[in-house]
């Protein structure tokens, strides 16, 4: 079937942020929570399983908080009782036979322990496999995408990772990635969200890039992949509303899942970011780009607190690409209350060296990946929200 286009898309490229107290000038907001750092989250690992997961799931399995992670050694699902932090299962994935999920699994869904969605990125297919890995369903995603030649629409890439997870909301699914191939399109339009409707088996393309990512015929060259074109989101508190998080934009779109609206709300840092486009995409523009400039990093909802937080790094002022020990990045917490609002700030006292995709929240507070020295665990920095 033809993909479901929004009219309304090019009207978001030119919005600009709203400020909850119209005072563009002012970034700080207001001051009512900090962040405490607490003990350190840290599940067990074997020797067939390293730190460089790229995906991980909070999930309830059984009436039981679990916290599950992809393990591309041995190609499984792991999944650990969170509070206990010890391992508790294993879902076994395959690349052959009539059971395969493909080579290049990245990201999954766990809706139930005999119900699990497995993305590949290579074929564009999700499979639904239960908790033997054996596949129930396949959807050729790529297949349900038409595009016209000129004024185009174009899908995203997806690439699930924590802070960009599967979901499944109302019967749609939501896959989230970076700007697409624009092929011969002369005027594109490059979204970020891909929705998969079960029941109607309809495509629809949405959350296109803001008026800072320049002409979407050239973002690809212009903008770093995973620093820049790689967004993120999280769903509101009803799980109507998808929060977008662009890295270059200091403000947050609001998608609404039931009435296709968008609204634009500043949520930026309360130093006055560094981020401009590069001049030619080279090894040293991209590098620049990345370790020169600010980031926004991925939004995260915290049901427990009815906050919302948004991770950016910094700009560094020195560094040597050959010491990865000057690469490693300063952050920060951005809080919002439940209306969008900045209700605080907080500078991570660790610097990040490249793992703060894999960042969730849970009753014990906001988790960012950080490494370990001890390679047989996962280690996450734990952060609590505090009243001023």
């Amino acid at each position: 079937m033809k993909s479901k286009i929004v009219s309304y898309i090019i009207f978001v490229l030119l919005v600009s942020c709203t400020h909850h107290n119209n005072k563009t000038q002012d970034r700080k907001g207001r001051s009512i929570y900090t962040m405490r750092q607490v003990e350190y989250k840290r599940f067990p690992l074997d020797e067939n399983t390293t730190q460089n997961t790229n995906y991980t799931q909070m999930c309830i399995i059984n009436g039981k908080v679990c916290f599950s992670l992809f393990n591309p050694a041995k190609y499984n699902i792991l999944v650990y009782d969170f509070d206990a932090e010890t391992l508790i299962d294993s879902i076994q994935l395959f690349k052959e036979g009539p059971d395969n999920v493909g080579n290049a699994a990245q990201g999954f869904l766990i809706c139930s322990i005999d119900s699990i969605y497995v993305y590949d990125q290579w074929l564009g297919m999700i499979y639904q496999v239960n908790h033997k890995g054996n596949v129930v369903k396949k959807i050729d995603i790529g297949k349900k995408i038409v595009q016209s030649n000129i004024d185009c629409t174009i899908a995203p890439v997806i690439f699930p990772q924590t802070n960009s997870p599967i979901d499944i909301v109302n019967g749609n699914l939501i896959l989230q990635g970076m700007s697409g191939n624009i092929r011969d399109c002369e005027r594109p339009v490059c979204t970020t969200t891909l929705l998969y409707n079960f029941k109607n088996d309809v495509v629809s393309l949405i959350n296109p890039y803001p008026e800072i990512y320049g002409e979407h015929k050239n973002i690809r060259e212009k903008w770093g992949t995973f620093s820049y074109r790689q967004t993120h989101y999280t769903l509101d508190k009803k799980r109507t509303k998808m929060i977008v998080d662009f890295p270059a934009d200091d403000c947050i779109i609001i998608y609404d899942l039931k009435t296709g609206g968008y609204e634009r709300i500043f949520a930026g840092y309360s130093v006055k970011d560094v981020i401009k486009v590069a001049d030619i995409k080279t090894r040293a523009s991209i590098d620049e780009q990345y370790y020169g400039q600010t980031q926004y990093v991925g939004i995260y909802y915290d049901e427990y607190n009815d906050l919302y937080y948004r991770l950016v790094l910094h700009p560094l002022n020195d560094y040597d690409l050959s010491n990865r020990e000057t690469l490693a990045k300063k952050a920060s917490v951005i809080i919002l209350d439940s209306n969008f609002r900045k209700v605080g700030e907080y500078d991570v006292p660790e610097r990040l060296q490249g793992r703060y995709a894999k960042t969730f929240v849970s009753k014990d507070g906001l988790h960012i990946n950080c490494l370990s020295e001890d390679d047989d665990y996962l280690k996450f920095i734990t952060l609590n929200p505090v009243k001023l």
